[in-house]
């Protein structure tokens, strides 16, 4: 392929610049839902947008923090719709987490909550924006750079700005992290989230139990039916997280309730489900039964377009001396947002490395350079 825009050793030059940036958010430990906390990684990320050339815009989520866009203007006058750029700032560790996973380099790894899931992606795409400017260069046309405070709770407030901002867009990376061992997210599965409810009738369950209608009862029959939904030959899991009902040992519940979490990785499996839990009769005529809920995020499927950034991710990487290979994943990202609205969609291009959510989590240090020279490229080509 022509010449990178970044080499190798460019990055490597870089990769203590970029080690110090991922500590400090990493250091501000920025839990879903904790306002100030990030907004304050929101200000580190101005800063570093800033210095990279790009306009911030800036847009409050009240009880989150804020989402950042930067903008940076494209350098080829090539007319072409922008690309965006995707990531967010918030994490699922509390704080607290620093005390029992502190940030650390360790036999060529880097600890700390977040690393992983995604403060190295968007530290690294940071440190590629950076020295394209620095070289006098930048990404070829427009790029919005969209970073969420609320991703690893569904994206609740920023979905519209992400599918606002997708349908303006030409193609969609995402910097959620690869697949351990290094691989892209071509796939994702899709999610629905719901809540079946039982009203039944109650009785004493000693005196006379005929007279009630047993919630409880009712809800365990209709748990085997939704469980029987599940198809391992499509992939479509089923999973029944919560289960409540009932006051006392000698009353026939009279209420009953259980959440529902579905993953499927094509439309037509969440249509079949969508449709059938929604469609749910009571066993008992007794009983009442309701149903709360539907699809969360639609499957990243992978088209004709996707591959095509596929194709040109894993090109690059070859340029730069390593491989990118396909993946999957069965959890969402904002990647399933974006590619629902048509925009072609590329996830998992942050750095190697694995432990996401756990206390262990942790990335690649040797990836750091391959990533910044892999997204510069691709702000430059693509």
């Amino acid at each position: 392929m022509n010449q990178l825009p970044v080499t190798l050793a460019e990055a490597e030059s870089r990769a203590a610049d970029c080690v110090k940036l991922l500590r400090e958010l990493v250091e501000i430990e920025s839990p879903t839902g904790d306002e100030g906390a990030n907004l304050e990684v929101a200000k580190v990320l101005e800063r570093e947008i800033n210095d990279a050339g790009g306009q911030v815009e800036r847009f409050p989520a009240p009880g989150l923090g804020a989402h950042l866009i930067g903008r940076f203007d494209g350098t080829a006058n090539n007319g072409l719709a922008p690309m965006l750029l995707l990531g967010h700032m918030d994490t699922v560790h509390n704080v607290g987490t620093l005390d029992r996973l502190p940030f650390s380099i360790r036999k060529g790894r880097i600890y700390g909550p977040g690393t992983y899931d995604m403060k190295a992606g968007v530290a690294t795409s940071l440190l590629a924006l950076r020295l394209l400017a620095e070289k006098g260069s930048g990404p070829a046309s427009d790029l919005s750079f969209l970073v969420t405070c609320d991703e690893e709770r569904g994206s609740p407030d920023s979905r519209a700005l992400i599918e606002s901002e997708a349908r303006l867009s030409r193609a969609a990376v995402v910097v959620e992290p690869s697949v351990p061992g290094g691989a892209a997210k071509c796939r994702r599965k899709g999610v629905g989230a719901y809540e079946l409810s039982v009203e039944g009738k109650p009785a004493h369950a000693g005196i006379e139990p005929e007279r009630g209608a047993s919630a409880v009862h009712e809800l365990a029959k209709q748990i085997t039916r939704v469980c029987g939904l599940a198809s391992a030959e499509a992939g479509t899991t089923i999973n029944v997280g919560v289960v409540a009902g009932g006051t006392r040992e000698n009353v026939v519940a009279e209420l009953a309730h259980c959440t529902i979490d579905l993953r499927f990785w094509t439309k037509a499996e969440a249509e079949r489900v969508d449709a059938a839990l929604h469609e749910v009769r009571a066993f008992d005529d007794q009983c009442t039964l309701s149903v709360a809920g539907g699809i969360n995020r639609w499957a990243l499927e992978e088209t004709a377009e996707s591959a095509r950034l596929f194709r040109a991710a894993r090109s690059i990487a070859s340029g730069l001396g390593f491989e990118i290979g396909s993946g999957e994943s069965g959890g969402a990202s904002d990647a399933n947002i974006a590619a629902a609205v048509g925009c072609p969609t590329l996830d998992g291009l942050g750095p190697d490395g694995d432990g996401a959510h756990t206390l262990d989590e942790y990335i690649l240090l040797d990836d750091l350079p391959r990533r910044i020279a892999l997204m510069a490229a691709l702000f430059e080509t693509l």
